[in-house]
């Protein structure tokens, strides 16, 4: 079978502060969800649109524990993941799915004094 590419890069700023919960096992999982502006120039006039993109993101292990104790709503963050699809069913037997994107790595872009440290960091390898 042949290996397909799953891979997102996003620069943007967290809208609300990061969400984050123990799991039964005693690993963390970290949600929060990042806004990216876009710009582009239409083609049929001069006319430069400007569109936001909001994106759930979600963490495990000690990158979910560097990522809550970091950031917070408005900081700028790259991120590096891939694409998750979900599926589930409701009680009252309605579908959900949702898209989410499954953190790798981040880099943090406010400076020190706006709340974030520098620095780059890389998730340890877990199994999910």
């Amino acid at each position: 079978m042949a290996s397909d590419l799953n891979r997102v890069v996003l620069v943007g700023r967290l809208t609300r502060d990061p969400e984050i919960k123990s799991t039964a096992s005693g690993s963390y999982v970290c949600r929060f969800s990042l806004a990216n502006n876009r710009s582009y120039n239409r083609r049929d006039s001069s006319e430069t649109v400007e569109e936001v993109g909001y994106f759930d993101c979600v963490s495990f292990g000690k990158l979910a524990e560097i990522l809550s104790k970091y950031l917070k709503k408005g900081s700028r963050v790259a991120i590096d993941g891939q694409l998750r699809f979900s599926s589930w069913e409701t009680p009252d037997q309605g579908k959900r799915s949702k898209v989410e994107i499954l953190i790798d790595s981040f880099q943090f872009l406010d400076t020190r004094s706006q709340g974030s440290g520098d620095g780059q960091f890389a998730a340890p390898a877990e199994s999910q």
